[in-house]
C-alpha cells in the first residue's frame, strides 16, 4: 500500500531522492514505531521533509527515518513541540542521516537511569509538592538547553574538522559516547560551584 499525497502537500521529485531503498508510509511507520497521523502531523509542522513523490504516491527515504527518530527521541527527553521545532530548525536541510544520527548520540543517556522522577524523589524527602515540581521543571528546562547547545557545538565546530580529517560519523558517535561521563562530571562540578557561590553571596547579605 502506498501513501497518496494530496495536491496541496509539497513534495520532492523522485529524481531528488538519495540512493537507497524507499519506504511506503506503512513501512515507515513500522520502521520508526509511530503512526500515520504522527508522520503527517510532523510533516505539516516541518519537523520532517514531505514525502518523495512518484505521481500521486509518496515514499520515504533514510533521511525521513533519521529525522523521525530524532523527533521521537527529543519527545522522550521531555522536549515540548516548540522546543523540538527550534532544535530541528538548526539542522541543515542537506544534513545526511549520519549527521542527524550525531544528534541522537548526544541525546542518548549515559546510564540506564534515564527516567528519574525528580519531583517524586524530592517529595519523598519532605519537599512540598509545588516546590518539588518547580525544581523538576528547572532540571528539565536546563537539561534541554544543554542538550541543544552541545549538539550545536558538535554539529558546527566538532563534526566539520573531524570529517575533513577522515573521521566517520560512527567514529564521532563513539568519541561523543566516551565523552559523556566527562560532560556529566562537568555539569555536576559547575552546579556545585554555582551553589557554593550562591550560598556565599547569601551569607554576605545576611545581617550579622
Amino acid at each position: 500500500m502506498t501513501d497518496a499525497v494530496p495536491d496541496d502537500v509539497p513534495g520532492e521529485s523522485y529524481d531528488d531522492a538519495a540512493d537507497g531503498t524507499l519506504l511506503t508510509l506503512d513501512e515507515l511507520t513500522d520502521r520508526v514505531g509511530t503512526t500515520v497521523r504522527n508522520v503527517r502531523f510532523y510533516t505539516s509542522r516541518g519537523l520532517v521533509p514531505p514525502p518523495i513523490r512518484r505521481g500521486r504516491s509518496g515514499y520515504y527515504s533514510a533521511d525521513h527515518v533519521a529525522r523521525l527518530e530524532l523527533v521521537r527521541e527529543l519527545q522522550g527527553h521531555g522536549f515540548t513541540l516548540a522546543a523540538i521545532e527550534k532544535y530541528v530548525e538548526r539542522i541543515p536541510a542537506d544534513a545526511t542521516p549520519s549527521d542527524i544520527a550525531l544528534h541522537l548520540s548526544l541525546l542518548a543517556p549515559v546510564t540506564g537511569e534515564r527516567h528519574v522522577d525528580v519531583a517524586e524523589g524530592l517529595a519523598s524527602l519532605g519537599v512540598p509538592p509545588e516546590a518539588a515540581a518547580a525544581v523538576a521543571e528547572v532540571y528539565a528546562e536546563h537539561g534541554r538547553q544543554v542538550a541543544a547547545e552541545l549538539s550545536e557545538i558538535v554539529r558546527t565546530l566538532v563534526w566539520p574538522p573531524f570529517r575533513e580529517a577522515g573521521g566517520t560519523a560512527e567514529q564521532l558517535r563513539e568519541m561523543v559516547h566516551r565523552l559523556k561521563p566527562l560532560t556529566v562530571a562537568g555539569l555536576v562540578a559547575a552546579y556545585e560551584q554555582a551553589m557554593d557561590d550562591s550560598a556565599a553571596a547569601y551569607d554576605g547579605r545576611r545581617p550579622h
